[in-house]
């Protein structure tokens, strides 16, 4: 029986709730879109461990739930792959603001046979805007709605 890729994809939804991690901020939009671009690179060519390293040093989550996320997503690559296909690529869908603390950048990560969601959440703290959440998905349908 097929697992579903519900099963398989790591959800990283990650929530900084009692911070005490020091972020490394950025300071405007061009930049948040900058580090996504990296990040997103990193996941187009297949490179998990790439792709979190990038977004490490801006993240509010624990250093230690990060790793474990990491570690997770890197075991069930290979899975995944088998499903989908290999990555080939990522594309940009939109970015969204909510007041002026938060925005969200949503891309695909492509696959040969599936788009992969993922989004980026990005608070703006006093020092600078860090990443406060991500996630990454196979409910493709969250990309038609706003």
């Amino acid at each position: 029986m097929r697992p579903s890729l519900q099963t398989l994809l790591l959800s990283c939804s990650l929530l900084a709730a009692a911070v005490t991690a020091q972020a490394d901020t950025l300071k405007s939009d061009s930049e948040m879109r900058q580090l996504a671009d990296k990040v997103m690179t990193q996941a187009g060519k297949g490179d998990i461990d790439g792709a979190y390293a990038a977004m490490t040093p801006y993240t509010l989550v624990d250093v230690r739930t990060l790793d474990a996320a990491r570690t997770g997503a890197r075991s069930s690559r290979m899975q995944i792959e088998q499903y989908v296909g290999a990555s080939v690529g990522y594309e940009f869908i939109r970015s969204e603001r909510v007041g002026d603390s938060l925005l969200k950048l949503v891309y695909i990560e492509k696959a040969e046979k599936q788009a992969i969601p993922w989004q980026f959440i990005f608070y703006k703290t006093t020092a600078g805007w860090a990443l406060s959440a991500f996630n990454t998905g196979d409910d493709i349908n969250t990309l038609f709605s706003r």
